[in-house]
């Protein structure tokens, strides 16, 4: 009895395995496509800014002050807040970029700095990198769309995992995992199985190593790595995600401040917030202060000491803070520092080495996954992963299609060595407990199997 509810479980996981594989592609391509194109951030938002900037004026003698830019960008923007500007990251860039919130959401705004002239505006969420980036992280669904992401990045790693498992030859040398054998006869069906093979084995690590350094951004994964770190005393410093911060308000009670809340130094940015930690600056109270100008930001900053893209955020709330960050591709190059608002004190700085040892390392694979870590070899080493996606799926697709049972939509049969089928079952299910989503899946997906088997047994069984 027990053998045969044994066989049973692995027949279900065997066809679940492979009915993931078929739902995964189309998937998969997708975030292959996508993520091949945002590896280019960088080349193709300067291409954009360069043709923004051929019509601005050419750049001789002063430039108008930040707060001027501002207003004009706000001018064409009535009500709108700033959220964000990205500073120069040259003397001789003639824009600046403006980020503003308001009834209709963000919109970015390129000023020229020597007129005031607002050159060019966009939604934010509508610019071409947000938008590709919005496809590959939710499939543009929200939250729902990150889960069905999650979803398919964990499978995708299951696949590869068991992929390999039962590619690698057994009987023959090792190194025919890499080169196998075409000249054998076996047929186009068999010509495909080794083509995928071949390539899954020679790119199948690069695939996996991509998958597991974006699992950081996902939501159950994601959040869990979080707290299995605040678990084992692993914080960022002063701080989890976010952290509060406060200047210190000339004529307020310092016992009811108004928290705003700021990030305290992206490495990656996950989107969730965490723990609130209260920081004050040492200003006195009382007194004639003013909040600071933008262009007293500017100079308190330096932001030329900062690794470009520099971003400069304003206090949220009565008595937030200014927040100052180099967000550059090479994460040791990020550092954060947090301004008072009223005297332009430096309130907090956070540097690439006050994280803790597995953020630091986590860090560098995200720059890996988004093409940073390394320059333009990077980027193609992206591609050529991007490819091989498309190439798995498109191969396994055409493999299923030649080996599925005639004229229906099922799965190729079980192979003759148990062995071999057990092998595989293992790794699912220790995979399973490993990403919580496949995991999920794959339980919900036996259940209805077998609640669709019982239904099945009863409808055939005589009255």
């Amino acid at each position: 009895m027990a053998s045969a509810a044994r066989s049973t479980l692995q027949h279900r996981v065997w066809r679940w395995h492979f009915f993931a594989g078929l739902m995964v592609i189309p998937f998969a391509i997708i975030l292959a496509i996508t993520g091949a194109i945002y590896l280019f951030k960088p080349q193709l938002d300067a291409a954009i800014e360069a043709r923004i900037n051929a019509n601005a004026a050419p750049l001789a003698g002063e430039t108008l002050p930040a707060d001027a830019l501002l207003a004009s960008a706000q001018a064409a923007y009535p009500g709108s807040s700033l959220a964000k500007i990205v500073v120069q990251s040259s003397p001789d860039d003639p824009t600046l970029e403006i980020d503003l919130r308001g009834a209709d959401g963000l919109r970015t705004y390129w000023v020229d700095r020597t007129t005031g002239d607002v050159l060019h505006s966009v939604a934010t969420p509508a610019r071409f990198m947000n938008f590709v980036k919005r496809i590959h992280g939710t499939l543009l669904a929200g939250d729902r769309g990150s889960l069905v992401v999650e979803i398919m990045a964990s499978w995708f790693i299951i696949l590869i995992i068991t992929g390999i498992y039962l590619w690698w030859p057994r009987g023959a040398a090792w190194w025919r995992v890499f080169v196998p054998d075409f000249a054998a006869n076996g047929g186009k069906r068999e010509t495909w199985r080794k083509v995928h093979g071949m390539g899954g084995a020679w790119i199948g690590g690069l695939i996996l190593a991509i998958l597991l350094s974006g699992l950081p951004w996902t939501q159950v994964w994601g959040d869990g790595f979080t707290k299995a770190k605040s678990l084992a005393g692993l914080k960022a410093p002063g701080q989890e995600w976010f952290v509060t911060l406060q200047s210190t308000a000339p004529h307020t009670d310092h016992s009811d401040h108004d928290h705003s809340m700021h990030t305290g130094a992206e490495l990656w940015d996950q989107g969730k917030g965490a723990a609130e930690v209260s920081v004050k600056s040492a200003t006195a109270a009382g007194g004639d202060l003013r909040p600071l100008t933008l262009d007293e930001v500017f100079r308190a900053a330096r932001p030329e000491q900062y690794a470009p893209p520099v971003e400069v955020q304003p206090p949220r709330g009565a008595n937030g803070v200014w927040t100052v960050r180099s967000m550059a591709a090479s994460r040791p190059g990020r550092v954060t520092v947090h301004y008072d608002r009223w005297t332009g004190e430096e309130i907090l700085r956070i540097a690439f080495t006050d994280h803790n040892p597995v953020d630091r390392f986590v860090a560098q694979a995200v720059a890996f996954h988004e093409g940073a870590l390394f320059g333009w070899l990077n980027q193609l080493t992206g591609v050529v992963a991007a490819l091989g996606v498309i190439l798995l799926s498109l191969t396994g697709a055409i493999m299923w299609w030649r080996r599925r049972p005639k004229g229906r939509i099922a799965v190729p049969p079980m192979p003759a060595d148990k062995r071999l089928a057990a092998g595989v079952v293992v790794l699912i299910l220790v995979l399973g407990l490993f990403l919580p989503m496949a995991g999920l899946t794959l339980l919900i997906a036996l259940a209805v199997d077998t609640l669709i088997g019982l239904g099945g047994r009863l409808r055939r069984k005589p009255a």
